[in-house]
């Protein structure tokens, strides 16, 4: 007769398994469902300003959802892209910690992440004018958030 794992390890083994069991995060699937992540970043910025962007998580369910996130602090990343070819990275080079970060949200309320591009590359130079993308994403238990890609346009 075949016994359940948990049977074999014994009773420590079992109680591990349950407790791990018990704070592991919904399934993504199930997260996306009540969660809309966006990234906000204005449309035209002039060359040389730096450009604000915002990734914001909102609970958009009727009931408290817990996030599972990376780092301390909170690992998200932004990445601008002219013509495919990625320019700069928030995270290039960067370690992410492996701790987790339990954020409960309640129904309604947002998670905003922020930072500021200095419309540098990922070398320091500066870029030019021009038409870009930015994506951005939030790093989790499992797979990370997405926001859906925004433009951007350099210039004067």
């Amino acid at each position: 007769m075949k016994r359940p794992i948990f049977l074999a390890l014994g009773v420590p083994a079992a109680l591990l398994l349950g407790v791990a069991e018990g704070l592991a995060a919904q399934p993504a699937e199930e997260r996306a469902d009540s969660m809309l992540v966006e990234l906000v970043v204005p449309r035209n910025v002039a060359t040389g300003q730096p450009v604000p962007m915002a990734l914001r998580i909102r609970n958009i369910g009727d009931r408290p959802i817990e996030l599972y996130l990376h780092g301390r602090p909170i690992a998200f990343d932004l990445t601008v892209r002219r013509e495919g070819e990625v320019v700069w990275r928030r995270l290039e080079g960067a370690t992410v910690s492996a701790i987790l970060q339990i954020r409960t949200l309640a129904a309604g309320e947002v998670l905003e992440l922020k930072e500021r591009w200095t419309q540098q590359d990922n070398s320091g130079r500066r870029v030019g004018p021009g038409d870009y993308v930015v994506s951005g994403t939030v790093l989790t238990d499992r797979e990370p958030l997405k926001a859906a890609a925004v433009p951007l346009r350099i210039g004067d």
